[in-house]
């Protein structure tokens, strides 16, 4: 009996172990980049991030900003029209060190980003980032991002919300 439950948890591990060691196929890999590259492109316009958190965005979203705020799915949507979405519309990005990482219906992206403003070109600031999307009903949800200024990032000048 001790030596048929040891045998069953030792081949239950083995079994997870190769569930969680299975590495996601290159096109798993391509939707979690395609639905980051739709993340970006959306969150940093104000005309398209209110229906993008309808239909891209988990309900239990949650967010850690680079300069110290939280927020969470509902307080995101109520700051659609206010000065951090048009600091966002007002620069572009570039993007380097880009990792994904899948663990089943949850993946995690990370990288360094450079912000550069789009009026004359000049970077206002670096970061880290995370974000996870959950795939839910076969689309990948945007569920949580944080994002860090790196040591490399200019000084932010004091926000001012307008």
């Amino acid at each position: 009996m001790k030596f048929s439950n040891f045998f069953c948890l030792g081949l239950l591990s083995l079994c997870s172990l190769n569930l969680f060691a299975q590495k996601p196929t290159a096109s798993v890999i391509k939707e979690v980049e395609q639905a980051e590259a739709k993340m970006f492109q959306n969150m940093t316009s104000c005309a398209l991030q209110k229906q993008y958190m309808k239909t891209d965005m988990a309900d239990d979203f949650f967010t850690i900003n680079a300069d110290g705020v939280s927020a969470d799915k509902e307080q995101i949507v109520a700051d659609t029209s206010t000065w951090r979405c048009k600091m966002f519309e007002a620069t572009t990005n570039k993007f380097f060190d880009r990792k994904v990482r899948v663990y089943g219906n949850v993946a995690i992206t990370s990288g360094r980003a450079q912000a550069y403003l789009k009026a004359n070109g000049a970077m206002v600031a670096e970061f880290l980032y995370t974000t996870v999307f959950v795939k839910k009903n076969g689309k990948w949800m945007y569920t949580s991002w944080q994002g860090t200024l790196s040591k490399d990032s200019p000084k932010l000048p004091p926000v001012t919300q307008q």
